[in-house]
């Protein structure tokens, strides 16, 4: 668990943070901020984020809670749960124009970093262990899109899971972005899948057509409950799809 210590390091100024994220100081015309992080872009294909779009529109919503937090998880890593909820999180933030965060929580295999083109640390796990402040970084061309890495791989991603669960940053997150997509881990053959999607209050099952097992697929539904699982996405239906995707998730 999280130490008394630790918690202070890793929540001071956490609200700050956000803040000074999505409205940036301002700087004198000419110049550009040495702070300023920007990723990105990432070459999705126009129908790619169209099927995105359909997804997250088909998500049932609390108009009352006045906030999206969907959690995109798959069977195992390979099924394309990352490409799904980068895509999502480009088509909710160009439809919105709301403030909108894609959040790396597969700890483990990270990929943000590698496909928007920028240092993978530090990130979320760093945070948490009380070593580095809190990185958002803005994801180009949209300007209200924004990311959180994973960071250093974990040697315990459980616990990591655990502190993340004892601190404040959803609280801290829900008021200030409208959208939060989340990148969990894998449900299957991981011990602590089942903590990691309680993140998120909708719920996205990712399967390759054609290749994942019906007794994976059913394993995971069970897991997860069907108060949260609001559909499993099947991916990978036709060829459309660039090689550089398919290989990359």
């Amino acid at each position: 668990m999280m130490s008394e210590r630790q918690l202070l390091v890793t929540e001071r100024d956490l609200g700050a943070t956000i803040d000074m994220a999505l409205n940036p100081r301002q700087i004198a015309p000419g110049f550009i901020s040495r702070q300023a992080e920007i990723a990105g872009p990432v070459p999705l294909p126009p129908w790619f984020i169209d099927r995105c779009r359909q997804v997250y529109l088909s998500i049932p919503t609390d108009e009352s809670a006045g906030h999206r937090l969907i959690g995109i998880t798959s069977t195992s890593h390979g099924e394309g749960k990352t490409s799904l909820a980068i895509g999502m999180a480009m088509a909710v933030a160009a439809d919105t124009q709301d403030p909108t965060l894609l959040v790396e929580c597969d700890l483990e295999q990270p990929a943000l970093s590698r496909l928007f083109g920028f240092q993978p640390r530090p990130g979320l796990s760093d945070w948490l262990e009380g070593a580095a402040n809190l990185r958002i970084i803005r994801a180009a061309p949209l300007a209200n899109l924004f990311l959180i890495p994973a960071g250093s791989p974990p040697s315990d991603p459980a616990r990591m899971f655990y502190q993340l669960s004892d601190s404040k940053l959803m609280a801290e997150l829900k008021p200030r972005f409208q959208n939060v997509i989340i990148d969990l881990p894998p449900m299957l053959n991981i011990a602590y899948s089942s903590l990691a999607t309680k993140l998120a209050d909708r719920i996205v099952l990712v399967a390759r057509y054609g290749v994942t097992p019906i007794d994976d697929i059913e394993q995971s539904v069970f897991l997860l409950g069907r108060e949260r699982l609001v559909g499993v996405v099947l991916n990978g239906t036709d060829y459309k799809t660039p090689e550089w995707l398919r290989r990359a998730f």
